[in-house]
């Protein structure tokens, strides 16, 4: 942790902590994920809806209405709240499992994608919007922006640790242990009188909150917001991270974030190029190395 405090001062390159600055957002994205995949054992394909969601939303109110970008934070995740209920309960109720859930989740998602890439007047369509708004802090010695890549990596840093905590309190807390219950078998949890609908559900509507909670931020860094915010490649992407660093911990996610936003870009892949790799990753990661790097450094340690 003090490595990553200090990195701004050894690095002293834009370059370099913009791609620190992706990757924090990025491992945000697959730490929240992991709640609901690693943990719940829910593989959902909404979660890049919840991030494109509240990124357009945010974006919207402070461009185009003149919000504040900490007021406009709020409304955006309660539509993001709104939206994973929905298609929760819809998931839910039908006791949807595995393929199924991950394809209805996905026909959501989809929705999404097609309403804001349709929905012109608000969106600015395939175009996307521009943003060049900063996100302020107040002071008593007036407004300061947040602009320039260090104030942004110590910003995304510490969404990384907000969103990381909150997911290691719930998972050390008694819904931790009925949602360790649920991913290793949900009738038996049933029958131990765990209301697995309920827990199901809360953990997909606080995976889908945190995704959009980084969402809010990442455009307004970007400087720009598009439809492809909520594509299935960005949720493969996230899916491949999570798989990467580790499935069944929460550290995992972030060293799969970092390994897979930092590489592309040591070896300048085009994107092409770039999803040949994830693909490959991912079917090396499944057939070889099924615990991901965690679970390999954890099994050479007992070796060892």
């Amino acid at each position: 942790m003090f490595g990553a405090l200090v990195a701004p001062l050894i690095a002293q390159s834009d370059s370099v902590l913009a791609i620190a600055i992706y990757a924090f957002m990025a491992a945000s994205l697959a730490v929240s994920f992991n709640l609901i995949f690693g943990f719940t054992g829910q593989l959902s394909m909404f979660h890049a809806a919840s991030f494109g969601v509240s990124a357009y939303i945010v974006t919207i109110l402070v461009t185009t209405f003149g919000w504040n970008f900490w007021l406009a934070i709020a409304p955006a995740l309660a539509v993001v709240l709104i939206l994973s209920l929905i298609v929760g309960t819809v998931c839910f109720r039908f006791k949807l499992k595995e393929f199924y859930f991950a394809v209805v989740t996905m026909a959501f998602s989809e929705v999404l994608r097609l309403v804001i890439l349709n929905w012109n007047g608000m969106t600015n369509g395939s175009l996307g919007i521009t943003v060049v708004d900063k996100p302020n802090f107040w002071t008593p010695l007036g407004n300061i922006a947040i602009s320039g890549a260090v104030a942004w990596y110590y910003l995304t840093l510490a969404l990384l640790v907000v969103v990381y905590v909150v997911c290691q309190r719930i998972l050390s807390s008694w819904i931790g242990r009925c949602l360790a219950a649920i991913r290793l078998n949900d009738q038996l949890g049933e029958t131990l009188g765990i209301d697995v609908f309920k827990y199901k559900l809360l953990s997909f509507a606080i995976g889908s909150v945190l995704a959009g909670l980084v969402g809010a931020f990442y455009g307004f860094y970007s400087g720009f917001v598009e439809p492809h915010y909520l594509s299935i490649p960005l949720g493969l992407d996230i899916i491949a991270m999570v798989l990467l660093g580790g499935v069944g911990s929460l550290i995992g996610p972030v060293i799969g974030a970092l390994v897979l936003t930092a590489l592309p870009h040591v070896i300048e892949l085009s994107a092409e190029l770039r999803i040949a790799l994830y693909g490959s990753i991912l079917i090396f990661v499944i057939l070889v190395m099924p615990k991901g790097i965690v679970g390999l450094i954890g099994s050479r340690r007992n070796a060892a």
